[in-house]
């Protein structure tokens, strides 16, 4: 098929240069195709050809180039018919490679119409397709001097004075230009980056002074914060885009600039974007939206990085000056229960209080129930969240859970039961796990202990809840009590990073309690141990087709199913 369109375009071209002792002003550009100009267009060194739209007319086009603004800063008028034809003749010739004839022609043409941009831009061209830089450097020095025009031949002598090893003096070009119009910035961008390896300082300089003429301009201030970015120079960056955001109008110039460090998907990119979100957020002297804007933004992405309760304290004093009414009612509350998670129950009393009357006072009362839970004693929150209890699922689930932690086993128990009664409810399962524990707990005194050691999990107090539930699993005797005990003991190593620690609880459950309702769980969990922490996917196999083996039709035998699937590559029959 390539070979195809080569001969296709050969044979149209070849027809339009047999017209080329016929040619006339205004009709089309000849072109030559021999083997020479083929065999460059397959090797990629000929720019593709655009057709236009209109009459049969044939022009190069670098696509590596990004599209040009203005030529010159001053209105030039228009060439006439005759010598606008001479013109696209040139420029045919410099593109099929005869440099001197189109260099010749296009000087014959300025003797005629002295200083015109168009004519001025296409010889800059054609010199530095001879590689004549310092022609070009001379030419387009003069010309802008004659003229006072910061814009013509701007590309042209940039690149030649940057092929002179002239990297500042190209740089001062290129900002030139841009300062004149925006519609250089994507040209200006890509040349200064590159400029920026040869000599950052100069490069970075050059365009803050043309931001202090001109500090309205959001292209040039952007700019400047990719190059310092790059540069690696973080105050500076900060300091350009705090500055711009008191004097652009419009949307944050740091959140679109966390935007595009975003969009390149670097760690080092998006650390630095969550860095400049939190500035925005924590920055009074900007509207509450848009600091609300970018501290929900870093909250985003600190959820997908699994880094939300973590970030919560600092989200939560950038924003801490701002009233109930201005903040969204769900972003508040998800930022309550992350700071609950990691033991900030102070900042997270505090948010709640200021957001006591917004609409969703529900969700937020209960959230500061659970608050007063985290802190302790449970006895203490009961009362608040027995009155949470008739409003919501979650609230009576959350009422029963209290329950069991200040010790009211059989109090807990009455709930759970009610709980799990409805098999479509969202805490179902969860609840019926502790009916479970409580009613085949073998010795019922041993009760309170694990609610004790339940409680410092959930309060996110591993090392006291796996110190808790080490003393029992050594002290019960294996019954169904054990192992709970043994299964909440794998969970706290695991989570303290004890993986070879975490996996003697749950074989000791499936090897001597095979017939108890956990082992099936505990089975299933060692291989997840084995795969994922331990990362030995043969014992992780292991594991998992004695669970399928020896519990084909256990609650969850499906899963356990598909993860050995996964781990073998496909389906595969026991």
């Amino acid at each position: 098929m390539r070979w195809r369109v080569v001969l296709a375009l050969a044979a149209c071209c070849s027809a339009a240069g047999a017209a080329r002792a016929q040619d006339r002003p205004g009709q089309p550009i000849p072109f030559s195709a021999g083997p020479d100009s083929i065999a460059r267009v397959l090797r990629g060194s000929l720019p593709m050809i655009r057709f236009s739209t209109g009459p049969m007319q044939r022009t190069f086009v670098d696509a590596a180039e990004p599209p040009r603004g203005p030529i010159a800063q001053k209105p030039f008028t228009p060439l006439d018919p005759a010598r606008a034809y001479r013109l696209r003749r040139a420029v045919a010739a410099r593109e099929q490679g005869r440099l001197a004839g189109s260099r010749d022609s296009l000087r014959q043409l300025l003797t005629e119409v002295p200083h015109h941009p168009l004519l001025l831009t296409e010889l800059g061209k054609t010199l530095i397709a001879q590689s004549d830089f310092a022609g070009v450097q001379s030419l387009a020095r003069a010309e802008r001097s004659t003229q006072k025009d910061s814009l013509l031949l701007g590309r042209e002598l940039a690149l030649a004075e940057e092929r002179l090893g002239r990297q500042t003096q190209a740089a001062q070009v290129v900002v030139e230009a841009w300062s004149q119009t925006s519609s250089e910035s994507e040209w200006a961008n890509q040349t200064l980056a590159r400029l920026l390896n040869a000599d950052s300082r100069a490069v970075r300089e050059a365009l803050r002074r043309a931001l202090t003429h001109d500090p309205g301009r959001a292209d040039l201030t952007l700019g400047l914060a990719r190059l310092e970015w790059r540069a690696g120079d973080g105050a500076a960056l900060r300091d350009v885009l705090g500055a711009a955001d008191h004097s652009v109008s419009g949307p944050s110039l740091r959140f679109s600039f966390a935007e595009e460090l975003l969009r390149g998907g670097a760690p080092r990119d998006s650390a630095a974007a969550l860095d400049i979100l939190g500035d925005v957020a924590a920055d009074r002297t900007l509207n509450a939206a848009s600091r609300l804007n970018a501290a929900q933004r870093a909250w985003d992405l600190d959820q997908t990085r699994g880094a939300a309760v973590g970030a919560a304290p600092g989200l939560a004093k950038a924003l801490a000056d701002l009233p109930g009414e201005q903040w969204n009612a769900s972003f508040a509350l998800a930022l309550a229960r992350s700071l609950r998670a990691g033991g900030h129950t102070q900042e997270a009393r505090a948010l709640l209080d200021a957001n006591q009357n917004h609409a969703a006072s529900g969700d937020l009362a209960l959230e500061r129930a659970l608050t007063e839970l985290r802190d302790g004693p449970p006895e203490r929150a009961l009362p608040a969240l027995e009155k949470m209890a008739t409003q919501s699922p979650e609230g009576a689930f959350d009422y029963a859970e209290g329950l069991f932690f200040a010790g009211n086993t059989d109090s807990a128990l009455a709930q759970y039961r009610r709980i799990g009664d409805d098999p479509n409810g969202i805490a179902a399962g969860a609840a019926l796990q502790r009916v479970y524990l409580i009613e085949d707990a073998d010795p019922k005194s041993a009760l309170p202990e694990v609610a004790h050691a339940c409680y410092e999990s959930w309060r996110g107090n591993h090392r006291a809840a796996a110190a808790i539930a080490d003393s029992l699993y050594r002290r019960l005797p294996r019954r169904a009590l054990w192992a709970n005990t043994a299964l909440m003991l794998s969970d706290e190593r695991a989570e303290a990073g004890d993986n070879t620690l975490a996996l003697a609880p749950l074989l000791a459950v499936a090897d001597s309690l095979p017939d108890d309702r956990l082992a099936p769980l505990a089975r299933q969990k060692a291989g997840d141990l084995y795969h994922q922490r331990l990362h030995d996917d043969a014992q992780a196999i292991a594991q998992y087709e004695l669970c399928l083996t020896r519990y084909p039709r256990a609650w969850n035998a499906p899963e356990v199913r598909r993860a050995l699937e996964r781990l073998r590559g496909g389906p595969r029959r026991l």
